[in-house]
């Protein structure tokens, strides 16, 4: 054997083992994944987060009066199975969803004249939530305090 069938034996081997380790299904399975990755990583740096089936809005209770309860509407796309979470935590004791309601009820808490809370609502189903339909304040007793308020301005839900 020369020299250059020597070459050529190396370069086929060399030529294989390229071509073997394209067609290696782990190799493809990494490089889809940090494509895939790098597509969500991108759209939410752009401020497009791939889901938007959670929705985190402040209540000011501008009342004039300390409050008992937050009642929210959601107006959601699919079927709605909804998470809630309060800040400050427990402000309110006793926080209702239903599963298929797209009703949030919070009661058995005081927000004072003035004060605010801020809801985080997610969407276990992952249908998005488009937005808030109404909304409105309560006492201790259900008496709606103030008016129903349609929609609001994220995430700042004092006036429409």
């Amino acid at each position: 054997m020369n020299q250059s069938d020597a070459n050529r034996l190396t370069a086929n081997k060399n030529k294989q083992r390229k071509n073997k380790s394209m067609k290696n299904p782990k190799t493809t399975s990494v490089l889809v994944g940090l494509g895939l990755v790098l597509v969500l990583a991108y759209g939410y740096a752009q401020g497009n987060p791939s889901w938007t089936n959670s929705s985190t809005n402040t209540f000011i209770n501008n009342t004039g009066r300390a409050v008992g309860g937050l009642h929210i509407q959601y107006n959601i796309g699919g079927f709605p199975a909804l998470i809630v979470d309060q800040n400050p935590a427990n402000t309110f004791a006793d926080v209702q969803t239903k599963e298929g309601s797209d009703q949030v009820n919070l009661s058995s808490g005081t927000v004072a004249a003035g004060g605010s809370v801020q809801i985080f609502v997610s969407n276990f189903d992952e249908g998005p939530i488009r937005n808030i339909r109404t909304w409105w304040w309560t006492d201790g007793s259900g008496n709606v305090v103030g008016q129903t308020h349609r929609g609001c301005r994220n995430p700042d839900c004092t006036s429409p």
